[in-house]
């Protein structure tokens, strides 16, 4: 066990550095140093590797070409979202009078200045912009829709009762999972796919609330997958397991 301390409130500028360059270093976009700052923060930050971990669940499905079931009508679910938003607009303008009240906020960090200075122009728009900000949070809840039924089964009996995270000694596993595999921290968007293409797995469930995987490869090629990803070096643990969901 590390005997480190771990950072869980979330607080200080090394966390808040960590936290915006997130979304780069899960999609592995980020220079060595800034990696390696950010690799060196989530040793000990819980609350950034949960992002982390949720960061690379957005993005393997994002590049998935199942990503979008059939019956899935994006537009009508951000039909549903706009009155939200547009509610959310005028609180935001009400507010905007007192913006010439308030202290001019401090320049942005050594750890993220590169990064921003690098980035097209409407990635830099929607880091900084709060109405690009909503826009998106919106585009996020209907990626969050899409995975959602893409992680529904048929034989599944009650789907809605589900709960978003599921711990490792809680019962049965959801349906079609058959091993168990926790990542290392520092492993990047871009090993997590390679790492996966490789074992021919696909992501079932997860992260878990201990940042676990729930994966499924061919019955055939379990016992095969299993030595594989024990033996290899971003993997923290892997486990097989039975056809009731325990290890």
């Amino acid at each position: 066990m590390n005997a480190g301390v771990f950072n869980i409130d979330g607080s200080g500028p090394e966390h808040r550095a960590a936290q915006e360059l997130l979304p780069w270093y899960a999609a592995d976009n980020l220079s060595t140093d800034e990696s390696q700052r950010v690799a060196r923060h989530l040793q000990h930050c819980i609350a950034c590797r949960r992002d982390l971990a949720r960061e690379r669940a957005l993005l393997a499905a994002a590049n998935d070409d199942d990503v979008m079931p059939p019956g899935l009508d994006m537009d009508a679910a951000l039909a549903r979202l706009m009155p939200q938003l547009g509610a959310q607009d005028k609180s935001g303008d009400a507010s905007d009078s007192d913006d010439s009240n308030r202290p001019t906020p401090p320049a942005a960090s050594p750890a993220v200045a590169p990064l921003r200075a690098t980035l097209p122009w409407w990635r830099r728009a929607a880091a900084n912009e709060p109405s690009w900000l909503r826009w998106a949070a919106a585009a996020q809840c209907v990626l969050i829709v899409g995975m959602a039924a893409m992680l529904a089964r048929p034989d599944a009996a009650d789907t809605a009762n589900l709960p978003s995270y599921h711990a490792l000694g809680n019962g049965a596993a959801p349906s079609g999972g058959n091993l168990v595999v926790m990542f290392e921290p520092a492993t990047t968007e871009r090993e997590f796919r390679r790492i996966l293409q490789r074992h021919g797995a696909r992501v079932v469930d997860g992260p878990t609330v201990t940042d676990a995987y729930l994966l499924r490869v061919p019955d055939a090629e379990r016992q095969r997958a299993l030595e594989a990803l024990r033996h290899d070096p971003a993997v923290r643990l892997a486990e097989a397991l039975d056809d009731s969901g325990a290890p």
